[in-house]
């Protein structure tokens, strides 16, 4: 992820989970390997359904050891400032992915400045560290 852009919000906005999950070859493979391959489309279902909800795809993240690997934070909607995110690794493990599913439709991290609040208890285990807000490219067209 390069470039910094600010997702799209309007005045009404709330705000919500801003999550970035790597697509890259070994996470990828990682999800193949286990049988939750489908998880970035169940997530990605989740973020539709989740008001003021953000996913970010990212082809590499370029954390390969924490594979695969989930970056979440919280976009506050009125300002568009976008927290630190908490890294979430070993996300292939299908009751991590569910949990992640669960904690972003409940509208993931609730303090901007602390991503990891409120994250379900085997997330937490998945931690493995904290990182600046995600830079966003938008794709020309």
């Amino acid at each position: 992820m390069s470039g910094k852009s600010t997702p799209s919000r309007t005045p009404t906005d709330a705000g919500g989970p801003l999550v970035a999950v790597c697509q890259g070859h070994r996470c990828a493979g990682l999800r193949r390997l286990t049988g939750t391959a489908d998880q970035v489309e169940h997530l990605q279902e989740v973020v539709r359904g989740t008001a003021g909800a953000v996913l970010i795809s990212s082809s590499c993240m370029g954390r390969c050891e924490m594979a695969s690997l989930v970056a979440i934070a919280r976009r506050d909607g009125p300002s568009g400032q976008v927290g630190p995110t908490v890294w979430l690794s070993g996300l292939e493990d299908a009751d991590r992915a569910e949990a992640l599913n669960r904690w972003v439709a409940s509208g993931g991290p609730q303090r901007i400045h602390q991503p990891e609040h409120g994250a379900p208890r085997c997330l937490r285990d998945a931690v493995s560290g904290f990182g600046p807000p995600p830079a966003v490219a938008r794709r020309a067209h």
